[in-house]
């Protein structure tokens, strides 16, 4: 005849999460008190969410101080789960095994997504061609390749749209980008675009995300504006100096010349470089225009200048 099973009985020596993503690992450790007679050795757990058996395996090790660390994985399901960590031992000799039950509550979500967007040329033709590049991230560091981003106009319309490669953006840890071409719109001015990921034949749970970037359409250039920009005193060519006739840009190269394409009009001209000083003015472009720059080194910096006596 056999005896009623023992009971272990089982607490929490380091509490489980109570909120993470689906799908997640996670840890705790369990402190158990085992019935006289009753070893350790060969015992196996169970992880339960209702009637359904989510994982098992036998029972690590205990530390020196007796507790257990116990490593799962969060189910799969968005919701609250009620789930039930037990912990069964090797059957004795005419007795049933001894069993522990210790339930808990944890509540999965879905993976949160972030996208970002770079590379996005301003101002561009109207009508004209360009591209941008965009790159998703999952908080849990899920595969995204394959997946697509769409991009949408002011008015919501999908302007262009692109899958997520297989490769990761260097220097991060998980962002899968893609290019995406677009056309510009024919309206001048502002424009507000929107891109989005929206989840889809994910084995888990993701979020949506969206990320807005803006860039100015303009009128086809006309005319060129060539800036030369030297030293003042050694007539050298001054090479990498930022070149700005309103929203239009560009850099010098090695003879100091750039060459920005702009429509008619009157437009500021700043030429900035670090360590020079250079002249403002305003370029009126009726034609192809000329525009000779001259930069002054300025002093270094005194180290001293902010200590008062």
């Amino acid at each position: 005849m056999s005896r009623a099973p023992l009971e272990i009985t089982l607490a929490f020596e380091q509490v489980p999460p109570t909120s993470l993503d689906t799908g997640a690992g996670f840890s705790f450790s369990v402190a158990p008190t085992w019935p006289k007679g009753i070893k350790p050795e060969g015992s196996h757990y169970a992880l339960h969410d209702g009637e359904r058996r989510l994982e098992g395996g036998t029972l690590p090790k205990p530390a020196e101080d007796g507790s257990i660390a116990i490593t799962l994985r969060a189910p799969d399901e968005t919701g609250e789960h009620h789930l039930t960590f037990v912990v069964t031992s090797e059957p004795q000799e005419g007795r049933e095994p001894a069993k522990g039950a210790l339930p808990f509550t944890l509540t999965t979500v879905p993976h949160e997504t972030s996208l970002a967007v770079w590379d996005i040329p301003s101002p561009v033709v109207r009508g004209g061609h360009f591209e941008i590049k965009v790159g998703a991230k999952c908080s849990s560091t899920c595969a995204l390749a394959g997946k697509i981003i769409e991009i949408r106009d002011d008015a919501g319309t999908v302007m262009g749209s692109g899958a997520l490669g297989d490769t990761i953006l260097p220097g991060t840890s998980a962002l899968a980008f893609t290019a995406i071409p677009l056309t510009a719109p024919g309206e001048l001015g502002l424009h507000m675009w929107t891109a989005s990921f929206a989840p889809s034949e994910l084995k888990l749970a993701h979020g949506s995300a969206t990320s807005h970037f803006s860039f100015a359409v303009v009128a086809e250039p006309e005319h060129s504006v060539s800036v030369k920009v030297v030293h003042k005193d050694t007539k050298a060519p001054i090479v990498g100096a930022q070149v700005r006739l309103g929203i239009y840009r560009a850099e010098t190269d090695e003879s100091g010349s750039a060459i920005v394409r702009v429509p008619k009009g009157a437009f500021p001209l700043v030429v900035a470089r670090t360590g020079y000083k250079m002249p403002e003015r305003t370029v009126k472009v009726a034609n192809d225009v000329r525009v000779r720059i001259v930069a002054e080194t300025l002093p270094d910096p005194d180290p001293f200048a902010l200590w008062s006596g």
